[in-house]
């Protein structure tokens, strides 16, 4: 039996159609998003005053998800960066990969003119802080104006980050 040539053409397009779908099923399942949940500490001096952020206005009150209903609008995603729960002024909760000190900064609403500050990673002085990733379990102390080598001791310790982490209502550890 012989095939005619109109069939003969339709079976690569079926071929390719059907490859087409199985690998954006495969795509899907490969990209999906990993689970981005860790804590970093932070403190702030504004000329020896240690500025507390425990406040509700500083707050994020929505509980901690990936990419609730599937939204990855701008604000999300910023929001998710860094941000803030249940009345701990300390621990930041990092939900998306690439957070910055700055995004903490910006989602709690405090403005920060960073010439004029100084920050502590670590413990270690570093250039340009707000401009560095924040990564699990990092410390920073931020100087506005006057830096007092000495206040880099009140830090929060990994200990405290853990600890605030476990007790957190909205996130968890």
């Amino acid at each position: 039996m012989k095939i005619k040539r109109p069939v003969i053409l339709f079976i690569p397009f079926i071929a390719v159609v059907l490859l087409s779908i199985t690998m954006l099923f495969i795509s899907k399942k490969l990209f999906i998003p990993q689970k981005t949940h860790y804590h970093a500490g932070f403190v702030v001096f504004k000329n020896d005053k240690k500025i507390n952020f425990s406040d509700v206005k500083y707050m994020f009150l929505e509980p901690c998800t990936l990419n609730k209903n599937n939204d990855n609008s701008p604000t999300d995603i910023q929001i998710e960066k860094a941000h803030l729960h249940d009345n701990v002024g300390d621990v930041v909760h990092i939900e998306r990969t690439g957070a910055k000190w700055q995004d903490l900064f910006t989602n709690i609403h405090f403005l920060i003119n960073y010439s004029k500050t100084t920050g502590y990673i670590n413990g270690e002085k570093v250039a340009n802080y707000q401009l560095q990733p924040i990564k699990p379990d990092d410390i920073l102390v931020v100087f506005i104006g006057k830096e007092d080598q000495k206040l880099v001791r009140q830090a929060v310790t990994k200990d405290y980050i853990e600890k605030m982490a476990k007790k957190s209502i909205t996130c968890g550890s």
